[in-house]
């Protein structure tokens, strides 16, 4: 209601002030015409008795003339007439009621009309007409009205014309203020309901406004916005929906692929605990042993089959497809686990795998799963990278560190997950092409270029990023930065 309140105060306002004009410059005129009136009666009645005067003056010396003067005032109640010699001083009863100074046009034989205060409060209007009775001294005919009735005609002015505006405002304000908040308040009102709720995100309950005007179409658009709204948010939602399917598909297939990579690891791994128990049973089932034989062959092939029973579990718990599910994790377990899965493989390629980073506060909320299938990507590629075999160092450290440009975290403790091999390197014009879809520099049929551009993706999704320093022959440290937080808190050193 507030705009209708400013809309109405301004129309009311300028009812006011153009009233307020109207009505002075309205007294102004009326009261230059009433005081023109009054100068040209005067006038008038001068010039009339100006010749008596003169020739009743000539013809015996100014009583015939006085005479005149005060028979016209017995007749005429409103003009005061008198007889005043212009160079007399103001303590004279024959002088000017107006001061000498400001009679010079009439000296010169002019007529002339002033108006004076005089000592009973009331202004007057004197009118002077020169008549020249004596050549020696000027004299004049000073005709005074009072100007009370005019002063009189302008308070009435004034008073009528404040009622009228007092009833213009008061019908004005009943008027236009229930227009007001019907046309203008209440529209707006639910105008600005209707923004907070799409501010909320309901874009249901569309709004109608009666009428033609600008605000009905204003009300129209925003239902068409937010019709296009929920239909882009539709589309969005869908779109958003297979991206992430398509997105835990390729991250599962890339799981998989790296499943098939650690088959011959896992193939060596389970043939010696295999080839034991194999023995141990052959040589129970001879019926050769003694008790004692029999009881630790059993215990032997137990304690193999419970070592195959882990290894295969762990490999199917990292080729299962999980929801994402942050938890406070140890990133030290993750990767523990993640070094006993590939150390197969690693075996196989000539190449030994080492932990650093026990002291250090790894805990942090993350999807273990997702973080294992980073870390997996890093360790594979590093061994990779070493065809003569060598050494993969994994890390673990906190660090207080500033994210990378166009990154949404801010400054702040992380924890520092690095895998740092012996390899080949990566080369400059390779290293901006690192985390792009389907980019790899490996022989066809021995990767899809997906492995980086998914752990980037993970990475990014809890709050972190990858850092990746190299140089060619020289070797690779890929560094994954995630923020240590548990429960939204960051956790203090």
């Amino acid at each position: 209601m507030k705009l209708a309140a400013k809309l109405v105060s301004g129309l009311l306002l300028g009812i006011v002030l153009l009233l307020g004009v109207d009505g002075y410059f309205s007294i102004q005129r009326e009261t230059e015409l009433y005081e023109t009136n009054m100068e040209h009666d005067a006038l008038l009645l001068g010039r009339a008795m100006r010749g008596l005067v003169a020739d009743s003056w000539r013809a015996d010396g100014g009583v015939r003339a006085k005479q005149l003067i005060e028979d016209a005032n017995h007749e005429e109640h409103e003009v005061h007439i008198r007889w005043v010699w212009l160079d007399t001083s103001s303590d004279s009863d024959l002088s000017p009621q107006v001061p000498l100074e400001k009679l010079g046009p009439a000296v010169r034989g002019e007529e002339t009309s002033l108006k004076a205060r005089e000592q009973d409060g009331d202004e007057y209007l004197h009118t002077y007409i020169p008549i020249a009775v004596d050549e020696k001294r000027p004299g004049a005919l000073e005709l005074s009205e009072s100007l009370s009735e005019l002063a009189q005609y302008s308070r009435h002015s004034l008073i009528s014309t404040l009622v009228l505006m007092g009833v213009l405002l008061l019908g004005s304000g009943l008027l236009v203020v229930p227009l007001g908040i019907r046309l203008v308040g209440r529209p707006l009102h639910r105008l600005v309901e209707k923004t907070r709720q799409v501010g909320k995100g309901d874009l249901s309950r569309p709004l109608h406004l009666r009428g033609h005007d600008e605000i009905a179409e204003v009300a129209a658009a925003l239902n068409v916005m937010c019709e296009q709204l929920a239909e882009s948010q539709e589309q969005i939602r869908a779109e958003a929906t297979a991206r992430i399917a398509v997105l835990e598909q390729l991250r599962h297939a890339d799981r998989l692929k790296t499943v098939g990579r650690l088959a011959s690891g896992m193939a060596h791994e389970l043939g010696t605990p295999l080839n034991v128990v194999s023995a141990r049973g052959a040589l129970i089932a001879e019926g050769t042993l003694s008790d004692a034989e029999i009881v630790e062959s059993g215990n032997i092939i137990k304690a193999q089959s419970e070592r195959i029973t882990a290894i295969v579990r762990q490999l199917l718990d990292f080729a299962r497809r999980s929801v994402p599910h942050r938890v406070p994790v140890d990133l030290r377990q993750v990767a523990e686990q993640t070094i006993r899965l590939l150390t197969s493989f690693a075996k196989k390629r000539k190449v030994k795998m080492s932990l650093a980073g026990d002291d250090i506060d790894a805990t942090t909320e993350a999807d273990a799963g997702q973080i294992q299938q980073v870390l997996t990507n890093l360790i594979v590629n590093a061994i990779q990278a070493m065809p003569e075999g060598g050494k993969v160092e994994v890390a673990i450290r906190r660090e207080h560190a500033c994210p990378p440009e166009g990154h949404d975290g801010s400054e702040g403790e992380y924890v520092c997950l690095s895998v740092r091999d012996e390899g080949v390197g990566i080369s400059e014009e390779n290293m901006r092409l690192l985390f792009e879809p389907f980019f790899t520099t490996k022989d066809i049929g021995k990767g899809t270029g997906l492995g980086l551009s998914i752990a980037y993706g993970i990475v990014g999704e809890h709050g972190g990023w990858i850092d990746v320093a190299s140089e060619p022959e020289e070797g690779s440290c890929f560094s994954v930065y995630l923020p240590q937080e548990v429960d939204g808190c960051t956790k203090e050193s």
